[in-house]
């Protein structure tokens, strides 16, 4: 009996002493990585136009940590030419490298290539349909690349006849911003056929949905052409339901972001300014004042509504993500790559 008892207790030891076990964030090339959700922050740095230094960093929200140049780190290669956007779809990282003409595509544990979509004349934004559709705007081609994400192919096309910029799924419909005609494009994600659009302001540049199905465009105004506009928009029957207007032509607001409640709403203009959902006015003083710095990227965390922005500084150095709690206070700031502008936020 004695004998059977040390067996099974030396057993027991070896079971539990031999079994792996995970603490703390783990190497950057590990399979598991950063277990607390939204702890992976991906920040899309967009490198200098034609020197092929656009990079990606990772930042670890739990340690506070970052690693740079992650892409080249992990691929032994360049990421390309002017990083335009990530994008998070069916477990995999979509990353579009404009000027490379190219989609990457990455496993978002390691940040190891999967491959890549090519036959792209200026990828803008990527955005999932199904797992055998996505769409993927551009600013030259005149047209929406229709790509399958599992298997990275081009399947079709959408001609939009300009540049299409962000895009927003809804229901079946896919709403899409063409800047250089002051629509928004509306897309049937089953058929590929625009059925309809919506006339906007001036150079709209980015859309969110909201918690009660009414899209929100966000409209520059072009450089010192237009009076810059915030629309709210009826997504069932595209009837404008408010225009807010900005004080000044000289204001070029940009970079429209939702909270996880889809009652705030997020945008650039130099500072952060935050406009509920339910305000009938916007805000004359920043919620975060960019004092020095410029203010060139925004990303809402959807697991905890932490803000990032963006400094690109001078546009040459590398740039630098202020991170902000929800209620504005600055938590930490670190160095990323240059030009930093683009935020993906990835949980386990």
């Amino acid at each position: 009996m004695k004998n059977i008892l040390i067996l099974f207790i030396v057993t027991l030891f070896l079971s539990t002493s031999c079994k792996k076990k995970e603490v703390g964030p783990q190497r950057i090339d590990g399979s598991s990585y950063y277990k607390e959700l939204g702890q992976k922050v991906v920040i899309g740095c967009e490198g200098n136009f034609g020197w092929g230094n656009a990079s990606l960093s990772v930042y670890n929200s739990l340690s506070k940590t970052v690693s740079n140049n992650v892409f080249q780190s992990q691929n032994g290669i360049a990421l390309g030419d002017v990083l335009q956007s990530t994008t998070l779809f069916d477990g995999k990282l979509f990353v579009t490298v404009n000027n490379s003409n190219a989609v990457k595509v990455l496993d978002t544990s390691n940040f190891i290539s999967l491959g890549t979509i090519t036959g792209l004349n200026s990828p803008r934004y990527f955005l999932g349909i199904s797992p055998s559709k996505a769409y993927v705007s551009d600013l030259y081609s005149n047209k929406i690349t229709i790509v399958n994400p599992t298997t990275f192919q081009v399947t079709g096309e959408i001609n939009t006849g300009g540049w299409t910029e962000k895009m927003v799924l809804f229901d079946n419909l896919v709403f899409v911003t063409k800047k250089a005609t002051n629509q928004v494009l509306i897309i049937d994600k089953v058929t590929n056929l625009i059925t309809d659009s919506i006339a906007v302001g001036k150079e709209p540049n980015s859309l969110v949905m909201d918690s009660q199905n009414n899209l929100w465009v966000l409209c520059s105004g072009g450089i010192n052409e237009s009076t810059p506009q915030l629309l709210k928009i009826d997504a069932f029957n595209y009837s404008i339901l408010s225009t807010f207007n900005f004080p000044s032509i000289s204001e070029s607001p940009t970079s429209l972001a939702v909270d996880s409640s889809r009652t705030n709403l997020f945008y650039l203009n130099n500072g952060v300014f935050k406009h509920s959902v339910g305000s009938s006015s916007l805000s004359s003083t920043a919620f975060i004042a960019n004092g020095n710095a410029i203010f060139y990227g925004l990303g809402i965390n959807p697991f905890n509504n932490d803000i990032y922005v963006a400094d690109a500084i001078d546009y040459v150095q590398a740039g630098k993500v202020f991170r902000f709690s929800k209620e504005g206070t600055e938590i930490e700031s670190f160095s990323t790559g240059i030009i930093p502008q683009d935020f993906t936020f990835i949980g386990e």
